[in-house]
Order: structure tokens, then C-alpha cells, then sequence
């Protein structure tokens, strides 16, 4: 059974509350004092809040399977939120700036065969993109921040960033606060992997806009899942926003909201 439509409404209004007071605590904060994983946790609040509250708006509209593209997002944030947390926390953040670095170079790169292959696609404009002069400063700048990142962080150039299911595992392995064994990897398989045809629209994504009729007629769908796509949303928004108090960035003056999402959120799982 899913929850009356009250309590749904009930908890999108504490989620608006919550964000609210986070946006808020988090404005008067002078970041400079922040270490790596504050500052980390610092810039993501926005768009984690942000895609939530888009969630929200598409639902709100019939549009459930677009707004699956962003969950996906937010569970993959979700787990690298966890993964940088839980151990060596400045080399790990460390290791995902190089990775950061090292696929802007490798684009680059590639624009730059690109252009070598299709000259019809090369820029005379020194300010463009596809611009000779321009991919050659631009990959001098990233390689000049990559090798400050390597130095500062005594890193090897061969060191490589974990995908996403090892992280997942990582989580599993490392967290100690209680919850339900293998979580994240199941996190990861059901639902970060279960997701995936809705971004990359494959056969498999088609599939999931489509209904057949008996009758051999096609009919096309937006989807009904709004409430489970609005909570699961919600609640790593709620587990983030716990974060930011743990970790020292904001106070702890957000209980009553988090309290309050939480209760809704429980009530719902008991209904379910």
C-alpha cells in the first residue's frame, strides 16, 4: 500500500524546510578554514539539493522515468560522499582531483586528433575550442595542476581511481555505523545499475516508455513511481545533511527537520 498523498505532501514540505536551513547555515561559513573533506562536502551540498528538488518538480509533472537519470546521479554521488569520508580522506580525494585532471587531458587529446583527422572541424579562432592553439595551452594548464596535485600529494603517476562498485564494496568493508549488510553494493547493482538504461536510452531504456497492447498498439509512458523516486531522494539528502554535522561544517541545528524525514520516511517503509 502506498501512503496517502497527505503524507507524501507532508514530506516534500519538511525537505523544502531542511534544504532551506542547510543553504542557510552553510552562507555564513568562512570556507577557507575548511579542510579537504569539509570543502568537498561544502561544494556538493548545491547540486545534491538541487537535483532532489528537480526530482520533485518532475514528478510533480508525470515525468517519473526522466527523473530516474537523476537519482542515478545522486546514488552515485551518495556513495562517493560515503567513500571519501570513511578513510584516508585526503588521499582519496587526492587520487579522484588526479583522475579528474587525467580525463581532461585525455579529452584534449582526443579534440586535438579530432581536428588532426577532420580538418573541416578546426577553429582559426585562438578563443575556440576546437582550436589548435587552444587545446595546446589548455592541456599544458591541466598538465601543469595535475603534476602540482601529484607533488603535493606524493602520488604516482599510475595511481588510478576506483570505479564505482569497488567503492561500493570499499563502503561495505569500512562503515560502522549500523546498517544492513552489503548496502551499498546492493545499492550499486539494483539500483545504480538498474538505472542505467533510463540515461543511456539503449534498447532497454526504450523499452521502459513503451506498453503493448494486446491489440499489437503501442502507448507510451512517463511512468507512476513518484513516491519511492521523491523518498529515496530525500533520503540521502537527509544521510548528507547528517554528514555535514558530524563532520563540523554546519551546527547541529537541524534535528527537528531530520527528525521529522525521518519519521515520515519510516512510516512509509512500514506502509509499503
Amino acid at each position: 500500500m502506498t501512503e496517502p498523498k497527505s503524507q507524501l505532501l507532508s514530506l516534500k514540505e519538511e525537505f523544502y524546510k531542511l534544504k532551506n536551513k542547510v543553504c542557510f547555515l552553510l552562507s555564513s561559513k568562512d570556507t577557507s578554514k575548511y579542510n579537504h573533506i569539509q570543502s568537498y562536502l561544502y561544494f556538493i551540498h548545491f547540486p545534491l539539493f538541487s537535483f532532489t528538488e528537480s526530482i520533485i518538480i518532475l514528478c510533480e509533472n508525470d515525468k517519473t522515468k526522466p527523473a530516474n537519470v537523476l537519482l542515478r546521479v545522486l546514488f552515485e554521488a551518495h556513495i562517493n560522499i560515503i567513500y571519501h569520508q570513511l578513510k584516508d580522506s585526503d588521499y582519496r580525494l587526492a587520487v579522484s582531483t588526479k583522475a579528474m585532471f587525467d580525463q581532461r587531458i585525455k579529452t584534449l587529446r582526443e579534440l586535438k586528433e579530432l581536428i588532426q583527422k577532420y580538418e573541416n572541424l578546426k577553429s582559426t579562432n585562438p578563443a575556440n575550442l576546437l582550436n589548435e592553439e587552444y587545446l595546446e595551452k589548455a592541456e599544458k594548464w591541466n598538465q601543469k595542476e595535475l603534476q602540482a596535485v601529484l607533488r603535493g600529494n606524493n602520488l604516482q603517476e599510475k595511481i588510478r581511481d576506483l570505479d564505482l562498485k569497488s567503492k561500493a564494496i570499499k563502503c561495505d568493508e569500512e562503515f560502522d555505523k549500523e546498517i544492513e549488510k552489503g548496502h551499498f553494493e546492493q545499492m550499486y547493482t539494483l539500483v545504480y545499475r538498474y538505472l542505467s538504461p533510463f540515461s543511456h536510452l539503449d534498447i532497454e531504456g526504450l523499452q521502459a516508455f513503451v506498453k503493448k497492447t494486446e491489440t499489437g498498439i503501442y502507448s507510451f509512458d512517463d511512468g507512476d513511481d513518484e513516491e519511492r523516486l521523491i523518498t529515496e531522494a530525500i533520503g540521502i539528502c537527509v544521510a548528507f545533511s547528517k554528514d555535514l554535522v558530524e563532520l563540523n561544517i554546519i551546527e547541529n541545528q537541524i534535528t527537528d527537520e531530520v527528525r521529522c524525514i525521518e519519521s515520515l520516511l519510516k512510516n512509509r517503509g512500514e506502509k509499503v
